[in-house]
């Protein structure tokens, strides 16, 4: 099996249509997507209706959710929950059925996809320190746990005495003695400082995992998104890749 993981789009249809062509390009026929397909960007019934006839699988993510009142915004910056009002005046009905279906995990074969965590995705948990990782081996029995939700590439894995650590390369080997979570980084707002588009390739006729970047059209992303009257720093992140 080889499949192309996708997440955190944010209705950003620049990024989306070269991260597709790219993954063409390889002739990569499975894709994954782990939610947040609208949200910041000026796009969203285009980014879900090309994700839900391109992706074999999608989750939710929480502004899918929150852009259906699945989610309360409260939680939310004040600049993600002006994204989140002006999502919900302009989508459609079929995407507000859509993003109302999806749901918080799916598992395929050895792989389990979350937006957030493993551990209580409803809640929306974000991982950056290794000790966020190491907790939530336990909540998964799959050999790969794919997440999105940071916006940050990296990979964990977890050996059979417990010991737990980041992986450095890229591509890297998957060793069967291993388990391993792995943020695919974000389709349409990488917060790396890396503006290029991130998704992952999983091999497992090769056993191997590899963070692909991709470059797209971040200045046309930008203008449609100040035109569609979304706050400017929405625009402004993208060049900067934070």
């Amino acid at each position: 099996m080889k499949a192309a993981i996708i997440s955190d789009i944010h209705s950003n249809l620049e990024a989306l249509q070269a991260v597709l062509k790219d993954i063409k390009k390889r002739r990569i026929k499975s894709i994954y997507c782990l939610g947040d397909l609208v949200g910041y960007g000026a796009n969203p019934n285009e980014c879900i209706a090309i994700v839900s006839q391109e992706s074999d699988a999608t989750i939710a993510g929480n502004h899918d959710y929150a852009a259906v009142n699945k989610t309360d915004i409260s939680t939310f910056n004040p600049v993600a929950a002006e994204a989140i009002r002006w999502t919900q005046k302009k989508l459609t009905e079929d995407s507000k059925k859509i993003l109302s279906k999806l749901p918080l995990t799916h598992s395929t074969g050895d792989l389990l996809l979350v937006h957030g965590s493993p551990n209580k995705p409803e809640q929306w948990h974000y991982l950056f320190a290794l000790d966020d990782f190491h907790h939530q081996f336990s909540a998964f029995m799959e050999q790969l746990c794919f997440v999105g939700h940071s916006h940050i590439p990296s990979a964990v894995f977890q050996d059979t005495n417990s010991y737990t650590d980041f992986l450095r390369e890229n591509p890297f080997p998957l060793l069967k003695k291993r388990r391993y979570i792995i943020n695919v980084g974000s389709v349409g707002q990488p917060r790396d400082l890396d503006p290029r588009a991130s998704y992952a390739i999983y091999d497992g006729n090769n056993d191997s995992l590899e963070i692909i970047r991709v470059e797209y059209n971040i200045p046309l992303a930008e203008q449609k998104i100040v035109k569609a009257g979304l706050p400017e720093v929405l625009a402004e992140r993208l060049s900067a890749g934070k």
